[in-house]
């Protein structure tokens, strides 16, 4: 069965980057239905002048893989597995230590929190091309992998800040504070009399906010290479979603969907969309004008 999973990174280090630029960058995985799995690395604005190497460690249902990457423009690779829904990765730059420069997750968001805190031992023992890490037992579930990552984070007192009520509070204030930052940069492109490219403007804003929240998958399978992602209103039992709709490898919609029923809503600009287990009300945008628009399937 066909699978693909694209992960956008968020960056942990900006060092590593051009000066005066954003690091971006994102994995592909696809899976035709083989015991094996074909990914692709792309990276813009890194900094490939600073001493050191690169690696790409990937996590897949906590299965571990490292790559020595040879080159940041379409790094392609071979994964030793078939793809899950649970994938995380990160992009490290191996100096005298391991530096964490920026990560992912779709599925379960604690992968790449066990490939951050144990960089520096994946790299010095895995083998490289895509060769397996043995983690210390291959029983090892993700959650446990989840409760090892605290540990090294907050020392001794590893359970205690992991379920500590104030801390958690603060991650999900940061979360919702994505959206605010992607409202201001929206505004910002409008109030300065646009630009060349609206996505562009705002390509980091939205790939913080997507990789903030949990994926949408049931949008994902309705329309092919798209990321969607649920935000729910805090609060509230009530969410919307937002994603980007690629064509020929480009982001050429960003999209925003109220869920409803089809006979409940009217709006000019909003276009219903049938789903399971529920339909949206779907506004399309022009990633290059910044336009409401049509959605054409090309």
């Amino acid at each position: 069965m066909y699978a693909k999973k694209i992960l956008i990174f968020n960056n942990a280090d900006s060092r590593f980057a051009i000066s005066g630029k954003q690091l971006c960058g994102m994995v592909k995985l696809i899976n035709n239905g083989q015991p094996y799995t074909e990914g692709s690395l792309v990276v813009t604005n890194a900094d490939e002048k600073t001493f050191g190497e690169w690696w790409l460690l990937l996590s897949v249902d906590g299965e571990i893989f490292a790559y020595s990457v040879t080159t940041l423009d379409r790094f392609a690779f071979t994964v030793d597995t078939r793809l899950s829904d649970n994938v995380g990765c990160a992009l490290i730059k191996r100096e005298q230590i391991c530096r964490v420069v920026a990560v992912a997750d779709v599925g379960v968001k604690v992968l790449s929190d066990y490939l951050r805190v144990n960089a520096d031992k994946i790299v010095r023992t895995a083998p490289q091309n895509g060769g397996k890490y043995q983690t210390e037992s291959n029983n090892t579930t993700a959650y446990e992998k989840f409760v090892a990552a605290t540990d090294n984070y907050y020392g001794e007192n590893a359970v205690k800040a992991a379920y500590d009520v104030d801390r958690l509070k603060d991650v999900v204030k940061q979360r919702y504070r994505s959206v605010t930052e992607y409202s201001d940069a929206f505004e910002r492109y409008y109030a300065t009399g646009r630009g060349d490219n609206y996505y562009q403007s705002v390509k980091r804003e939205v790939a913080k906010l997507l990789v903030q929240f949990p994926p949408y998958y049931p949008l994902m399978a309705k329309f092919k290479e798209s990321f969607f992602v649920r935000i729910d209103f805090p609060d509230t039992d009530r969410f919307f979603v937002m994603g980007v709709l690629q064509q020929k490898g480009e982001v050429r919609y960003i999209c925003y969907g109220l869920p409803g029923q089809k006979d409940t809503f009217c709006d000019k600009d909003f276009v219903y969309v049938d789903g399971d287990p529920e339909g949206f009300w779907m506004l399309y945008q022009d990633a290059v004008t910044g336009q409401i628009t049509v959605w054409r399937d090309e």
